[in-house]
């Protein structure tokens, strides 16, 4: 009985040469991928490669079923075809490989027909259709996405990437082709795309002058295969590998855990001045993009004209560290210090430009959806914090709050005495008087002194006085969780927020608390917690949700409201909540979620993280009308939040519309309030009024 195989050089002499055309071929590439692999060493050094089971499961999740990619659903499907299938290809090679150099004769009988005939050529057809799809896509339909941003690349170069895949596909089918017709290959069926293309070429050729064709063809195949890897560490198809080893690299911390900085160091780095002040994780960040355009998409800057472009600020440090790094590099085999090295640049001001920084919003939405999880925000906030704590070079509108957080402790510059005010008229008891409390209720400093932010967080203490749950709060004892100050870079002033608070917490043995604001959620819940407070934190939506589902609070009044729930950045994309708020809603008598079409994971920011609270918006459109608009595009009349800064700038987004008397902006706390039917007042219900400007 013949076994199904097929002999591996037919019709090709002097093969030896492959084999000299291959070491070239590996030997620049391992040049390549040397010089700029030690380039990201340049940077200072991090751990990413401990817990290897989970960092294996988020590679097979998200390099191999690329589901990040997949949200997309054409380019996501296009791209797994030629993803998966050039693998698959590559692993024939292999096999062809140990069939004939090792001398491991596998390439043959049943798993020849299936795998190394049948599953080739359809995995070579998918591959060559996703090759085709992204160039029409590009040439034809041209998303936004995916436009040139200048001085990061040559206009022509994906052009020639797709072109050389497209190439090295289709002249395989022929090299294929040829062999199958001319040998009258018995097995010939087994791989039906390479056969149509011999009987093709068969209709019109000799088959003496198809032998010579496929000489050609073979080597010109083998050549721009073997070129493709030589030049992929030289170009951006280096994202064939760096794209998996960035995912398989990426931070598996909760979402948002920034790196402190030891200001008690002999030299401590204050934020990214340089290439240098970077982590090499943020290094190796910049060779895995894959110039998608997925984060400026997202961006909620780049959306509404900001001088920021996620997309454009990795590219701009992705060519200053293939300029530089070289030189960084060899001065760091030298052991010669940054500050010798006159010919590394200031990031700020030279390759980043200081509006770029600080159009940020923080809200992760870059990070979000980038399919390579490049970590586009610590990058921001490390040139920040150089900006601050060194150059004393920021907006002027956060001198004065800074101020007010060294001050007064609140971003207001309200006097601590005055932080119980909003409890006028209600029982809520101090902690320093009830010591045993259950919860430590944290109203922050929106809650305190906003005067919205008051009625909020009276609706809170009205719910969990119905459910009986045991509270208290600090009252003047309570000082801002420096999330504003570390955002905008002053990380002195945050850490010294923090310890101050640490110390109080501690002080009462604090166990749990409940905040009403994202931003404090997830600065005790992270920022604090690395700094050693071993708390539980709720937000004031979970708690209430769990009320509601223990039965403890009853909505039994019909609301009759249609409501668009906007999810903010810090309670959804940092701290993974999206299910507790949406529950909530579903319990209230006589409500109708109607979602925006950017919810969820990919909800827009308000625009007020990232310290822009405290500034001004002088570029583009602002923020907060976009977010408004498609929360109008709903169709409802009122529009649900959770956190005080997107009450803020949502209602201010309300108030600038038509008919805003007939549009409500409520928290959570407020609409649950209604529907419970207990003594909340009108305050329960409050219609929107204009907010006025950011403070």
């Amino acid at each position: 009985m013949i076994l199904a195989t097929r002999t591996v050089y037919w019709n090709i002499e002097h093969e030896y040469i492959l084999y000299l055309i291959f070491i070239a071929a590996v030997a620049v590439f391992a040049y390549g991928l040397w010089q700029r692999v030690r380039t990201w060493f340049v940077g200072m050094p991090e751990v990413r490669w401990d817990l290897v089971r989970d960092r294996l499961r988020q590679a097979w999740r998200h390099a191999a079923l690329q589901r990040r990619l997949s949200q997309n659903r054409v380019a996501g499907v296009f791209h797994l075809w030629l993803s998966w299938g050039f693998f698959i290809l590559f692993l024939g090679t292999v096999v062809v490989m140990i069939h004939e150099d090792l001398r491991i004769r596998i390439m043959q009988g049943p798993f020849y027909l299936w795998f190394q005939s049948l599953v080739l050529d359809i995995a070579g057809l998918l591959a060559l259709v996703g090759a085709v799809i992204a160039w029409v896509r590009r040439g034809v339909f041209k998303p936004r996405a995916l436009s040139k941003v200048a001085e990061t690349k040559a206009p022509l170069d994906d052009w020639v990437y797709l072109l050389h895949i497209v190439l090295i596909l289709w002249t395989g089918f022929w090299v294929e082709g040829i062999r199958l017709v001319a040998t009258d290959d018995p097995w010939a069926a087994w791989s039906p795309v390479g056969l149509a293309h011999g009987r093709l070429l068969a209709s019109f050729m000799s088959l003496e002058a198809m032998l010579v064709l496929h000489r050609i063809l073979w080597w010109f195949h083998m050549v721009i295969s073997f070129g493709f890897i030589a030049l992929m560490p030289y170009t951006k198809m280096i994202h064939i590998l760096t794209g998996p080893a960035n995912i398989f690299l990426s931070d598996l911390r909760p979402a948002g855990i920034m790196a402190a900085t030891d200001l008690e160091a002999e030299n401590p780095v204050l934020g990214a001045a340089t290439l240098w002040d970077f982590r090499w994780k943020d290094l190796a960040d910049l060779d895995a993009c894959t110039e998608c355009g997925r984060c400026q998409e997202n961006c909620p800057a780049f959306l509404t004209g900001k001088p920021l472009n996620p997309k454009k600020l990795i590219l701009d440090l992705q060519r200053h560290l293939h300029e530089q790094g070289p030189l960084l590099a060899l001065a760091a085999m030298k052991g010669e210090r940054p500050a010798e090295q006159p010919f590394e640049s200031q990031l700020v001001g030279s390759v980043v430009q200081p509006d770029e920084i600080w159009a940020c919003t923080t809200c992760r939405a870059c990070m979000e959806v980038c399919p390579v999880f490049i970590e586009h925000v610590p990058k921001i906030v490390e040139m920040r914090r150089h900006q601050v704590m060194l150059q004393g070079e920021f907006p002027a509108e956060l001198n004065q709050t800074f101020k007010n957080l060294e001050r007064q402790g609140n971003p207001w510059g309200m006097g601590a005495h005055t932080r119980t005010a909003w409890t006028e008229g209600l029982n809520v008891p101090l902690l320093a008087d009830k010591p045993d409390a259950e919860y430590l209720f944290w109203p922050g400093c929106a809650g305190a002194f906003d005067q919205r932010g008051q009625k909020i967080v009276r609706a809170i203490v009205h719910l969990l006085d119905q459910a009986g749950v045991s509270y208290a709060i600090l009252g003047p004892e309570e000082k801002c969780t420096g999330d504003a100050a570390r955002r905008a870079g002053n990380e002195l002033l945050f850490q010294q927020l923090a310890m101050e608070n640490i110390a109080t917490l501690q002080g009462y043995g604090v166990k749990k608390i409940i905040t009403h604001c994202p931003h404090c959620f997830h600065t005790f819940d992270k920022d604090y917690r690395a700094m050693g407070l071993d708390v539980e934190v709720v937000h004031h939506t979970q708690l209430l949700a769990r009320l509601v589902k223990e039965g403890r609070l009853k909505p039994v009044k019909e609301v009759a409201a249609t409501v668009t729930y906007h999810d903010s950045c810090y309670l959804g994309r940092y701290g993974g909540e999206y299910g507790a708020p949406r529950e909530l809603l579903t319990a209230l008598p006589g409500v109708e979620l109607r979602e925006m079409e950017r919810h969820g994971p990919t909800a827009m920011c308000c625009g007020a993280g990232g310290a822009q609270m405290w500034m001004e918006e002088h570029h583009g459109t602002r923020i907060n009308l976009e977010r408004t608009r498609q929360a109008l595009a709903t169709g409802a009349t009122t529009i649900a939040t959770n956190c005080p800064f997107c009450m803020t700038m949502l209602s201010d987004g309300v108030a600038a519309q038509e008919n805003s008397d007939q549009l409500r902006v409520l928290d959570l706390a407020e609409l649950l309030l209604e529907a419970v039917g207990t003594g909340g007042g009108p305050e329960a219900a409050a219609t929107v009024a204009p907010s006025g400007e950011k403070e």
